[in-house]
């Protein structure tokens, strides 16, 4: 149901405040409407972690009409409506700036797999090299759509990310493990350590190992679990995780 379902991409933005994305006002996620009308996406003038349910969402066409909601939309829509165009798969667009993946998008270096969070993604993440600071046109959507192409997350250059995902928890989690793996990147190169990158065989193996629905799931319970804990243990669903 829509209620749920709107719920649910609440709780994930405030995960995604809760792991380091929250940037005041800014970022944004977005859900393709299950009735095929366009996409509900968080209003403007309230931050990640201040998104509490389905009150916090418009409904956009994918023209950037609004046909639902109270509130104004983010600018930024067309990041959102041009994915959805382009991806049959997609069911939920994010645009953040967590400050690891934002200081690692200004280098030209090629995300690798210092740790296994990196191995999520089909490496090297691509870069989106506009440096426009709102991405509000409709060709400027087209080419983040293009610069993502079949893969889930996009660094965009001293700017942010956007990610996306097949459902709220698997948007969730690439948001996540992209943060993760470009703080470790930025530490092993930080610390002046020598290190070695993985072959591509090797990646290859160690994403089909862990980019499991099972993994996806468990790790969105966590995290579910974990907001729960720190909003004194009321049960976010009704049952812890669900």
């Amino acid at each position: 149901m829509l209620g749920d379902l709107l719920r649910k991409l609440a709780i994930a933005h405030r995960i995604l405040e809760m792991e380091g994305h929250g940037d005041m006002t800014l970022g944004h996620l977005s859900a393709r409407d299950p009735e095929g009308r366009g996409f509900w996406m968080k209003r403007n003038a309230i931050g990640l972690g201040e998104v509490s349910g389905p009150e916090d969402f418009v409904l956009l066409s994918f023209d950037g009409n609004q046909l639902e909601g109270s509130g104004r939309p983010h600018s930024e829509w067309p990041i959102h409506a041009q994915i959805y165009l382009g991806r049959d798969d997609i069911a939920v667009v994010a645009h953040t700036h967590p400050f690891h993946a934002c200081v690692f998008s200004a280098s030209d270096a090629p995300l690798q797999a210092v740790t296994l969070e990196a191995n999520y993604f089909d490496l090297p993440v691509p870069r989106y090299d506009n440096a426009a600071a709102l991405i509000r046109s409709v060709s400027l959507g087209d080419e983040i759509a293009a610069a993502l192409g079949d893969g889930f997350a996009v660094l965009m250059a001293n700017h942010g990310v956007t990610f996306c995902g097949t459902s709220v928890e698997h948007a969730t989690m690439m948001g996540i493990f992209l943060e993760k793996a470009c703080k470790a990147q930025l530490a092993i190169a930080a610390s002046g350590l020598p290190w070695s990158p993985l072959d591509a065989r090797v990646e290859a193996e160690r994403r089909d190992q862990i980019m499991t629905g099972v993994h996806i799931d468990h790790s969105w319970r966590f995290f579910v679990r974990k907001l729960e804990a720190q909003s004194g243990g009321q049960p976010l669903f009704g049952g812890s995780g669900s």
